[in-house]
């Protein structure tokens, strides 16, 4: 889809053939886009589907439109891919969290390791709009979600049916070997970053307890923003040809 300009449109506000938007995204279209009636655009419900559709009503205050065609699954990847981040800071959070969406993932899990930093107040409605506007200017379809910090443990313990592949600057197997894992049949990737000061002995006895897989990104240090982007992106090419 080229010129992708999109909009959010609740499930209860579309049907196959009509659409109509709430106020802020009516107020976007009339006042700052200034669109017309006939001028077409894409639609997003937030839950993995795209739609076209063209403008054919416009009010002071609201507009509405006809579907012209639907899109499942349009922007995302062929498997969940979660991402488990060592706490960090807000302002590195913040942007780990819009450039990890742009990157396809579908949860992020804020996680206090060991060494990581100290477990602060996170402001999950700030973070969720940012993820929310990220999934407009990249073209997805799907919101991910973010949860609440939890401890490793506790993490893990929930991943059932999932392939965990962890980023340790030591191993010796590659991010190109994960294709190996790939090429299986599966659901459900669990990508976990570790923090600047590297896992515990015993968080790492844990991951291994659970059949994790190991995988390095280079001989250079990165910082775990820059890892978790960096890997998110080597495993969407890999398993989506993004």
């Amino acid at each position: 889809m080229s010129n992708f300009r999109s909009f959010f449109v609740k499930l209860n506000n579309i049907d196959k053939k009509h659409f109509f938007l709430d106020d802020e995204e009516s107020h976007h279209i009339i006042n700052v886009l200034r669109l017309k009636i006939d001028d077409k655009i894409y639609l997003i419900d937030g839950f993995g589907t795209a739609y076209s559709a063209i403008i054919d009503h416009i009010s002071k205050e609201k507009v509405s439109g006809k579907i012209t065609n639907v899109f499942p699954g349009f922007g995302e990847p062929k498997c969940e891919i979660n991402l488990a981040i060592g706490i960090i800071k807000p302002s590195r959070m913040r942007w780990v969290i819009e450039k990890s969406t742009e990157c396809g993932v579908s949860n992020i899990f804020p996680i206090q390791m060991d060494r990581s930093n100290k477990y602060h107040s996170i402001n999950l409605e700030r973070y969720q709009a940012i993820i929310k506007s990220s999934v407009k200017q990249c073209a997805r379809s799907r919101i991910p979600i973010i949860y609440k910090p939890q401890h490793l443990n506790d993490w893990i313990s929930s991943q059932d049916n999932s392939q965990i592949i962890v980023c340790a600057q030591n191993s010796n197997n590659k991010i190109s070997d994960v294709q190996k894992l790939l090429s299986t049949n599966y659901n459900k990737i669990s990508l976990i970053i570790g923090p600047e000061g590297h896992f515990s002995d015993k968080e790492i006895s844990l991951l291994e307890s659970y059949k994790a897989t190991f995988i390095s990104l280079g001989k250079r240090r990165l910082r775990t923003e820059t890892a978790a982007v960096s890997a998110l992106s080597i495993i969407n090419q890999l398993i989506n040809g993004d």
